[in-house]
């Protein structure tokens, strides 16, 4: 219930970056989720977020940097995938640190909730040197959910190596390392019960509570009684002894597609219920509800309580039935409101309840004007799926990760059977024939990435100078903190050749030496391949610089090799190896190091 927006739940905490993360929704749209992953991290040679959609003709499967899980189609345990959460990881900058985000959503992965959708977030922060028991225990609890939702998925994507090691490695030790916890978990999902006796159970506080307020986009439609599912809770708080028989009760819905209460609407208000428009902060009286919220609350002027939001609408398949008994997989949280917090009212303008739900009560609905809207229409999903989840690409062949003869369309725009030439450079993503999928490529150990073919030796500096941060937006190198920037050469009466070579070189060594040293041993194969790929861009750009150290016969990569200029624990192999192709690029390679020279 945070004021925030979709996009700010997969922002990085203060001095930290994206890392890996797992995501789960009903419907996502490319564009929404590559804006996600771009706010997330700017890594794409790998997956950074792992994306469980229910089972759809649309898949956003050619995001780069992003992995979609085919969700199976038979024997699934779930009517619809429904649950819209994100457990993500996170580094802190300069160390090892690391820190865990549980975030809730009501809306889905799409454009509506940025728009004219209403819909509510909750997110947790959990820095994994000092966890809360009640944080860790809710942690776990979204973790086992996922690991249920990766048992009915085709995951290879994120389960190989990316320049050695799986990309959700430092999430799950993380996860598994957190200390025990005794709590019981604010965080519930439908797998084996529903959502409608998780939130009886929890949502009670030991006042008595004297207001009922319920909130949904989506109610059952039919054949769900005279007063339906709000009364059924109601009377279900009220047995347990948890809600007064005077209670105030506040039912907040759409008045234009409101499905079967438009029916039941006399019978709930002869019940005691009032039937609300909703109204939003940033919406006002305009916005759609799409969020599902349940408040068990008491006091006059001061309000105390709980309230569960989440994926669940107030309806059988949403709250009432369990995944394995044919309901939706749906999750939420059950919280406790803020303290302080007051009912609104014209004394009390700010800090209300109004400022956390699309609350207000001022207005009740003209019954006459309810209409049912359309119909819940179920999303088309595919006959079959993808027989693989990627394609590889090495030295100009491109084939299936296990040699399976795959059509695709291929580099000409025709169809070719794999394994099949593909000159080079890699492609990012290749179409498949049958289903038209869009499946990413892995070449060298990693995701094939756009990058940039000519590059100076400021680009370099600029992308690599904060790694293993990935750079995602391009900006001047200012250098290290009390150190120089490396200046722009067009700023400067031009230098003599050997001065502009020798020191051009000597700052470029310096610098991506400085990093290369204090890398966690973890990142080096990634640092290596990358290191490589950016010396090869800068052939062309810097010639004038690369071509004195040709014509002097000598090669001064080989200092980024020394002992001293390596990570403890790092091995030399990889970065020997591929300081050899850069020598190779920059036609170095026939000329002893300059550096022997120096020693000779």
């Amino acid at each position: 219930m945070h004021s925030t927006t979709l996009y700010s739940l997969f922002m990085p905490p203060e001095d930290c970056f994206g890392d890996f993360g797992l995501v789960c929704g009903f419907t996502a749209t490319r564009q929404v989720l590559g804006q996600i992953r771009r706010t997330f991290s700017g890594e794409m040679a790998r997956p950074v977020l792992a994306v469980f959609i229910h089972p759809t003709v649309n898949a956003a499967s050619d995001v780069p940097g992003l992995a979609w899980m085919w969700m199976k189609l038979g024997n699934r345990g779930y009517n619809l995938l429904h649950a819209k959460v994100a457990l993500l990881g996170f580094r802190k900058r300069g160390g090892d640190g690391y820190v865990l985000r549980l975030a809730v959503s009501t809306g889905n992965w799409t454009q509506d909730p940025l728009t004219d959708s209403i819909d509510l977030f909750w997110f947790i922060d959990v820095d994994t040197t000092s966890p809360d028991k009640q944080d860790i225990a809710d942690i776990r609890a979204a973790h086992a959910m996922f690991g249920w939702l990766r048992e009915r998925a085709d995951c290879t994507l994120i389960e190989r190596d990316y320049d050695g090691h799986r990309p959700d490695d430092r999430l799950e030790a993380a996860i598994n390392q957190l200390p025990p916890s005794d709590k019981l978990p604010r965080f519930i999902d439908s797998r084996t019960s529903a959502l409608f006796p998780q939130v009886v159970k929890q949502i009670g506080m030991r006042k008595k509570a004297n207001r009922l307020i319920l909130g949904s986009g989506y109610f059952e439609a039919g054949g769900d009684g005279i007063t339906g599912l709000p009364e059924r809770l109601r009377e279900a708080l009220a047995q347990q002894g948890l809600l007064t028989k005077t209670a105030v009760l506040d039912l907040f819905l759409n008045p234009g597609s409101c499905q079967g209460l438009a029916a039941r609407a006399s019978a709930l208000t002869d019940a005691g219920w009032s039937l609300r428009r909703p109204h939003s902060v940033l919406h006002g009286d305009s916005g759609s509800l799409h969020a599902k919220f349940v408040l068990l609350a008491s006091g006059q002027t001061e309000a105390a309580g709980r309230v569960y939001l989440g994926s669940g609408n107030l309806s059988r398949n949403g709250f009432e039935l369990a995944a394995n008994a044919g309901g939706n997989l749906e999750a939420g949280v059950v919280v406790d409101l803020p303290t302080g917090l007051k009912w609104p009212s014209r004394k009390n303008g700010k800090h209300t309840i109004a400022d956390l739900l699309p609350v207000q009560f001022t207005e009740t609905l003209n019954l006459q004007t309810l209409q049912t809207g359309n119909d819940f229409v179920p999303p088309d999903e595919p006959e079959a799926l993808p027989p693989i989840s990627c394609l590889v690409w090495n030295e100009g062949t491109l084939s299936s990760p296990d040699d399976t003869r795959i059509l695709v369309i291929g580099a000409d725009g025709r169809s070719v059977e794999t394994p099949c030439k593909w000159p080079a450079p890699a492609p990012v993503i290749v179409t498949l024939v049958e289903g038209n999928w869009r499946l990413p490529v892995i070449s060298a150990g990693a995701l094939v990435v756009n990058r940039p073919s000519d590059m100076t030796v400021e680009d370099i500096l600029a992308a690599l100078a904060s790694f293993p941060e990935p750079d995602g937006v391009d900006h001047p190198d200012d250098g290290n903190e009390g150190g120089e920037a490396i200046a722009d050469p067009s700023d400067a009466p031009e230098p003599p050749p050997t001065t502009y070579a020798i020191r051009r070189m000597m700052e470029l060594l310096v610098r991506l030496g400085e990093v290369q040293v204090r890398l966690d041993p973890r990142d080096w194969q990634r640092w290596c391949r990358e290191l490589r790929e950016s010396l090869c861009a800068i052939t062309a750009q810097e010639h004038v610089m690369i071509s004195f150290f040709r014509t002097a016969g000598a090669n001064p990569l080989p200092a980024l090799a020394d002992t001293h200029m390596r990570p403890d624990g790092a091995l030399a192999e990889p970065l020997i190896d591929a300081l050899s192709v850069v020598a190779m690029d920059w036609r170095l390679s026939d000329y002893p190091s300059l550096w022997d020279r120096e020693t000779a």
